[in-house]
């Protein structure tokens, strides 16, 4: 039972921060005391990639949750290491890339929409393997 609850986060943490994203929408409309404010950039500059980011991944957070404990360990391995550096490199991506000589060509909302795709992508290999390596073995899954 306790696993299944840890199972949960993900999906927890990706909702949460799809949620906030849409809840805090409000303080970017002109109407509000926060428009163009240091509010309205830092919503705009860190919000709206980390949001990216939890939407690619929000599908698989929906699978671990029904995986087995040794599939979700395995995968948290993963992200232990994947999501902080996804998190770095989305924080030090150019917010826009339009200047007159790029040095990166591509925006922070781009490169969170990547690497949410990628950290999908693998995750799911990586589920998808440990699964099928699991059911080979003659121990099986416990």
């Amino acid at each position: 039972m306790q696993t299944k609850i840890i199972q949960f986060i993900p999906v927890l943490l990706a909702l949460a921060t799809v949620g906030f994203r849409h809840f805090s929408v409000w303080c970017i409309s002109p109407e509000n005391f926060c428009y163009r404010t240091t509010i309205d950039q830092t919503f705009l500059y860190t919000v709206n990639p980390i949001y990216f980011f939890a939407v690619a991944f929000l599908p698989i957070a929906v699978i671990l949750i029904f995986v087995s404990r040794q599939i979700f360990q395995s995968w948290s391995r993963l992200a232990m290491w994947f999501v902080p550096l996804s998190l770095f490199v989305i924080l030090v991506t150019p917010v826009t890339s339009n200047s007159w000589m790029p040095l990166f060509f591509i925006s922070r909302e781009e490169i969170s929409w990547y690497l949410g795709i990628l950290f999908s992508i693998i995750s799911l290999i990586l589920v998808i393997y440990k699964y099928f390596s699991l059911r080979r073995s003659p121990l099986g899954p416990s």
